[in-house]
C-alpha cells in the first residue's frame, strides 16, 4: 500500500483538480453564450471540452499516484523525503508537458477518427514516440528512479543539439539571418545543453533520487 499524502499535498492536489474544472467551465460557458457566427458554430464542441476535462483528472489522478509511489518508494528505505531541487522541478515541466502533448494527440486522433494532427501515418508515429519517452521520463522522475536524471539530460542535450542542427541548416552561405532570432536560437540551445550537463553533475540532483 502507497502511504497517504499529508494534508499539504491533499491540498494542492485539490487546488489541481479545482483549477482544471474552473478551466473547462470557463471555456464552456464563453462557447455557449459568445456569438455563434463560425461554421459549425463554438457550441459544437463544448462537449469535446467535457471528454478533455475528464481525461484530465484522469492525468492528474496518474501524476498524483505516481507521486505518492515515490516518495513510498523513499520511505522504504529510511531516507529523508527531500525537496525537489529547482532543476529537477524543470526537468518534471520539461518532460511532463511534451507527455501531455503526446495524451492531447492519441485523444484527438480518437475522437476525430483520423490522424492528428499530423495527417502522415509516419510522422504521427514519430511525433507520439517522441512525447511518449518523455513521458516514460516524466514518471520516472515522480518515482525518483536515478535513470530518469540521466533521461532527462540525454532529452536536454538532444533538444540543444537538434536546435544546433537547424541553427547550422538555416545559415548557408550568402544569406541573411536575423540577428535577433538567431541570438534566441543559440541561447536557448547552450541552456538545453547546460542543463542536460546540470543533471548529470549535481550532487544535489544525484542525493534526491533512491539508491
Amino acid at each position: 500500500m502507497i502511504a497517504n499524502p499529508d494534508a499539504q499535498s491533499r491540498r494542492r492536489w485539490g487546488v489541481a483538480h479545482a483549477v482544471w474544472a474552473a478551466i473547462a467551465i470557463t471555456v464552456s460557458l464563453f462557447m455557449i453564450f459568445t456569438k455563434q457566427s463560425g461554421d459549425p458554430p463554438l457550441m459544437v464542441f463544448v462537449p469535446l471540452v467535457w471528454i478533455i476535462w475528464v481525461v484530465g483528472h484522469f492525468v492528474i489522478w496518474a501524476v498524483q499516484w505516481l507521486a505518492a509511489r515515490g516518495r513510498h518508494m523513499v520511505s522504504k528505505t529510511g531516507r529523508v523525503l527531500k525537496p525537489w531541487p529547482v532543476g529537477l522541478r524543470l526537468a518534471l515541466i520539461g518532460t511532463g508537458i511534451p507527455a501531455g502533448i503526446g495524451v492531447f494527440q492519441v485523444l484527438m486522433t480518437g475522437l476525430q477518427r483520423k490522424w492528428y494532427p499530423y495527417p502522415d501515418a509516419s510522422l504521427w508515429a514519430v511525433m507520439f514516440s517522441v512525447w511518449l519517452v518523455h513521458g516514460v521520463c516524466f514518471a520516472g522522475l515522480l518515482l525518483r528512479q536515478q535513470w530518469s536524471r540521466l533521461a532527462s539530460a540525454m532529452l536536454a542535450c538532444g533538444w540543444g543539439l537538434l536546435l544546433a542542427k537547424q541553427i547550422v541548416e538555416h545559415l548557408p552561405p550568402r544569406v541573411s539571418s536575423d540577428t535577433r532570432e538567431l541570438v534566441i536560437a543559440v541561447l536557448l540551445m547552450v541552456l538545453l545543453l547546460l542543463f542536460g550537463l546540470h543533471l548529470v553533475a549535481s550532487r544535489k540532483v544525484k542525493s534526491f533520487f533512491t539508491p
